[in-house]
């Protein structure tokens, strides 16, 4: 399933809004396991409940990500990029 995060400028501590729209990032998701483009490994992603922070990881080089088969329902999946942060609504 393809998933696409959005930029969040409610989250990202940048102040004042783009000019022009931020394209949203097209992850896949398999299960518990996300796949990220490969330019986006090394950074950070978290898995929230109710804006709790309940898994958090470092993409990995080859831009997979797994995440814990103990979460199931529904979440927020946050990306930090650079000083960007994009998000999603996922369902495990």
């Amino acid at each position: 399933m393809e998933i696409y995060l959005h930029y969040d400028n409610t989250i990202s501590d940048l102040g004042g809004r783009p000019r022009a729209p931020i394209p949203p990032i097209s992850v896949s998701q398999f299960g518990h396991t996300f796949t990220f483009p490969d330019y986006l490994a090394e950074n950070s992603v978290e898995i929230l409940s109710d804006d709790v922070v309940v898994f958090s990881s470092i993409i990995a080089e080859d831009g997979t990500v797994i995440i814990p088969e103990s979460l199931t329902g529904e979440y927020t999946l946050v990306l930090h990029f650079g000083d960007n942060v994009y998000s999603a609504e996922v369902l495990f």
